[in-house]
């Protein structure tokens, strides 16, 4: 993706060597020559465990010459693996994909740990199912503020967010009702209300099967391309707001927008800080979709018909795409 962020999308093993973290990327075993440069290294070796073993010149010049015979131009299999050395000081977070399979060595997490980059697990429906992030950054003096704010504050701020949220779908006239709500919920409400009318203005050929933005309690259950990139997309925001955060020492529990959210319980805080740049991920879903780098066919269906899963190369597309806007 970029010397920040490792994609992986294949089989893997990140692991050490020499005391050095490696990205081992493992392709399939293909068969090719063998050179004459590895055919003379070889019988130069058997020279010398023959001669050392007191075979004579005569039968090692016999015995070489049938191993040359034998080999040339003949093929042999590859073990399909690439190294790529890891530079710490450069890579900030791993983005591993449904059809990465491999393993990650405890050394190698040492590694990890010690400069504090993320892992994230993306399933096939394009999902954050699982992530590793550092915490040794947490300030105690910053969440007891946090904390108090919550409680103090915490209303006003959350209204803040929903403004700026409001403005940047271009709904302003919610903003009065927003003004008068007297709790967290009413302005839940207010913004549920704006942005079901602002994605009601999204426009789609019959083929993208759009009906409008579902609820943020079926996230993990999109049954059409639109809302999977979205769902995605947003993932991807909160994850790199979180990396965010926690580098500045925040809680990432405590929030003022998302008490009630079950899904955002470990990371409220960051999912309150996306929603004024939701925005940016609208625009970059309709740029891809209206320029056709992604099309309907990019997707299916699981078998029990419960939720749109990504293809694997379009997957890997739109990775790059929506995690380079989140990384702005």
């Amino acid at each position: 993706m970029n010397e920040s962020s490792l994609l992986i999308n294949s089989a893997f093993a990140l692991r050490q060597q020499d005391m050095k973290p490696i990205y081992t990327k493992i392709g399939k075993r293909i068969e090719i020559p063998i050179t004459d440069i590895e055919i003379e290294t070889s019988k130069n070796k058997l020279k010398r465990i023959y001669k050392k073993n007191g075979i004579s010149d005569e039968d090692i010049e016999k015995y070489v010459d049938r191993f040359v015979k034998h080999f040339k131009g003949k093929n042999k299999l590859t073990d399909g693996k690439t190294n790529y050395p890891i530079d710490l000081n450069k890579l900030e977070r791993i983005i591993i994909t449904p059809n990465a399979k491999g393993y990650i060595s405890t050394a190698f997490i040492d590694f990890i740990k010690s400069h504090n980059i993320a892992i994230y697990w993306i399933d096939v429906k394009g999902t954050i199912d699982a992530s590793f992030m550092p915490s040794d950054f947490k300030k105690s003096s910053l969440i007891i503020k946090q904390a108090k704010h919550e409680t103090t504050e915490g209303l006003e701020i959350a209204k803040y967010l929903i403004k700026l949220k409001i403005e940047s779908e271009d709904m302003k006239s919610y903003l009065p009702k927003l003004n008068k709500a007297k709790d967290i919920k009413e302005v839940m409400e207010v913004e549920a209300l704006a942005s079901a009318n602002y994605f009601k203005k999204w426009k789609f050929n019959k083929e993208w099967n759009y009906s409008g933005r579902q609820g943020k309690n079926k996230n993990k259950s999109a049954v059409d391309p639109v809302n999977a990139m979205l769902n995605l997309g947003y993932s991807l925001l909160a994850q790199r707001m979180s990396e965010i955060l926690i580098k500045r020492g925040f809680e990432l529990s405590i929030g003022f927008l998302h008490v009630y959210d079950v899904g955002a319980s470990w990371n409220r805080l960051s999912y309150d800080l996306i929603e004024p740049y939701r925005t940016w991920i609208d625009i970059r879903v309709h740029e891809l979709i209206h320029g056709l780098r992604i099309k309907p066919n990019d997707f299916t269906f699981k078998e029990d018909k419960s939720s749109m899963i990504f293809k694997t190369n379009p997957l890997k597309s739109l990775l790059k795409n929506l995690w380079i806007l989140s990384n702005c």
